[in-house]
């Protein structure tokens, strides 16, 4: 799942959100479900920016914590 992925299904959530048909329960079901979302987006978010922050750490010294990846990099083979 990509940030724009995220975002784009916020963007879904808040839509349906503003339906102003929504009423009673239907609404506080798409309210609950907006709300677990939140919280699951923010914990993705979150580990997405420790990861870049890690990342950052490696350009300055070459090293990152062991639960983070390598970064790959990429060799040019002759336009293989």
């Amino acid at each position: 799942m990509s940030m724009k992925d995220v975002c784009d299904f916020l963007l879904k959530q808040m839509a349906e959100l503003a339906d102003s048909d929504l009423k009673g329960e239907e609404l506080a079901e798409k309210v609950k479900k907006a709300q677990a979302t939140s919280q699951v987006a923010t914990t993705f978010i979150n580990a997405v920016k420790t990861e870049i922050d890690a990342y950052k750490v490696f350009e300055d010294t070459g090293k990152l914590p062991a639960s983070v990846e390598q970064p790959q990099t990429r060799q040019l083979t002759g336009g293989r």
